[in-house]
């Protein structure tokens, strides 16, 4: 069976780098791209790519719920000891309007296992203490990718295609409240 495992570190504004990964699973798993995409086409046209895959599964840092303020999900990851920034900030309303109308868009297509995460949360609650160390705790070959000098969003999104692959391989961490639903990663290291 082959799965794709994506995670996404949306920008809020199209012009400046999408962080993008990609986990390819077929006879064990491995990542397979990092980069930088940009506007909603670009997007669109990698993750429509990978539609023949028998499992695809996404995973973007931005809030997928609109808010006037911080949602109960928001307040629940802070008291736990997450830096989340709510969607009804002034400057995420312009992320989780751009995340609403790309999971639309995505779903036209055919692509519906869509989750929320946040990836700097999720490596500090996979207990790992580098993006390296938390693939090699779940046995994910990188061997082509140089992932410590990778950029912010570029590594983000690899940590948001492990909480993909985690939700499907049962290592992810559900938080969830009333008003949305936030994965990340179970202790690893």
């Amino acid at each position: 069976m082959s799965k794709a495992y994506v995670g996404i570190d949306l920008a809020a504004n199209p012009s400046r780098c999408t962080g993008y990964a990609l986990i390819e699973c077929l006879n064990g798993c491995e990542l397979r791209s990092m980069e930088c995409l940009y506007g909603d086409d670009e997007i669109i046209k990698e993750l429509s790519n990978l539609l023949s895959y028998d499992r695809l599964i996404v995973s973007i840092d931005a809030p997928l719920r609109e808010s006037t303020g911080m949602r109960m999900i928001d307040k629940k990851l802070i008291s736990a000891g997450f830096k989340v920034l709510p969607p009804g900030f002034k400057h995420m309303r312009s992320l989780t309007l751009r995340a609403l109308k790309l999971i639309e868009e995505l779903n036209s297509v055919g692509i519906r296992d869509i989750y929320e995460t946040h990836p700097r949360s999720s490596l500090l609650s996979s207990r790992c203490s580098s993006v390296e160390e938390l693939m090699k705790g779940l046995s994910i070959s990188h061997k082509v990718y140089d992932l410590e000098s990778a950029c912010d969003d570029v590594r983000d999104a690899v940590i948001a295609s492990i909480v993909s692959y985690c939700i499907d391989n049962g290592c992810s961490l559900k938080v969830e409240d009333v008003d949305g639903v936030v994965w990340l990663i179970e202790k690893v290291c």
